[in-house]
């Protein structure tokens, strides 16, 4: 399925009334359960009252797609995506269904098209990446997913892709980074889990040396500091210099330890040159008194099950304390936070 695409109603250039827009509702519930023949149904019928509507058009092609029947799609979505009315989701249908064909290039036309139009969409983005992806394209699939993150903060889709896409290639900081912006932007994901997965076998990567790995050089200079380093190496440098916690081996309770370690640190000597949205709310969290329930919530599961229920039964007072807390103060990711 494509990724964010088509949320329960969304409009097109003209308003539906009520009666329509039930049908389009009704339609979409069909389409969430799978069963196509009877969502396809709904959204011709749709069209007939509304025929000018380009969210029941491309709906319609979505449901097509969806079906298999990839040519039926491709003849509803061409003259809505060649309207000057097409929007963001409109353009990436398209160009999946472009993409599904074997018509790479007239793909990546259409999102270029799209991405002039709404050149802030998130969602443009991650659907060029996943058509470079398709392609192989490794390297500007990545590029693709960074520049979304750039244009778009809040879209959650492109830190999944982008995690996912930097520890493929050990790149473990951004990976981290990228991973935990994404669970606490979709919290309730069916993907949570895969990425705590994810960030716990980032962590172990990040302390694991590769076979090119060397030694830190032996300097007799006990003065010399940070430098000029980057965003980066910075990040990997308090981790590693502060190993030290997870020296019985890396669980939930000493990434909790670690990653305390951490932002102390990247407070005290970082944050006023490297201003983060993730690692400030990091901070209000341990200010708050929730850092514990919070790294519980982000590797426990996914570390070990049975003791995280047990940690659960513990201190189910603050993790329900924390559990309203996160409700009410999102994670925010802003423009100016550091970028690969």
């Amino acid at each position: 399925m494509l990724a964010g695409c088509l949320p329960a109603i969304t409009m097109g250039q003209r308003s539906l009334n009520p009666e329509v827009a039930q049908m389009q509702q009704n339609a979409q519930g069909y389409l969430n359960q799978r069963d196509y023949a009877n969502a396809i149904m709904l959204y011709n019928q749709a069209i007939r009252q509304a025929p000018d509507n380009v969210s029941l058009r491309r709906d319609l092609a979505y449901a097509y797609y969806l079906s298999g029947d990839i040519n039926k799609a491709k003849e509803i979505i061409d003259p809505v995506v060649a309207s000057d009315f097409a929007d963001e989701q409109t353009y990436q249908v398209a160009a999946a269904i472009e993409n599904v064909l074997g018509n790479f290039g007239k793909a990546k036309r259409i999102l270029n098209r799209g991405l002039e139009k709404y050149p802030h969409s998130g969602l443009l983005f991650n659907s060029r990446g996943n058509i470079y992806s398709t392609g192989k394209s490794d390297k500007s699939a990545l590029q693709a997913w960074v520049d979304g993150i750039k244009a778009d903060p809040a879209y959650a889709m492109n830190y999944y892709s982008a995690a996912k896409a930097f520890h493929a290639a050990h790149n473990e900081v951004w990976a981290l980074v990228y991973g935990e912006i994404y669970v606490n932007l979709e919290q309730h994901s069916a993907r949570g889990p895969e990425i705590k997965k994810l960030l716990i076998d980032a962590y172990r990567a990040l302390f694991s040396p590769g076979k090119n790995d060397q030694l830190p050089a032996f300097r007799n200079d006990a003065s010399a500091g940070s430098g000029n380093k980057n965003f980066e190496e910075i990040f990997r440098n308090i981790m590693l210099d502060n190993a030290a916690a997870i020296r019985n081996g890396l669980n939930t309770e000493t990434l909790t330890m670690l990653r305390t370690r951490f932002i102390m640190e990247w407070n005290r000597s970082y944050a006023a040159r490297y201003p983060f949205t993730l690692f400030a709310y990091q901070n209000k969290l341990l200010q708050a008194g929730y850092y514990d329930a919070y790294n519980q919530w982000l590797f426990g599961a996914a570390d070990n099950s049975q003791a995280f229920g047990l940690w659960i039964k513990n201190n189910a007072e603050n993790f329900s304390g924390f559990e309203k807390w996160r409700k009410n103060n999102p994670l925010h990711p802003a423009l100016y936070d550091p970028r690969p």
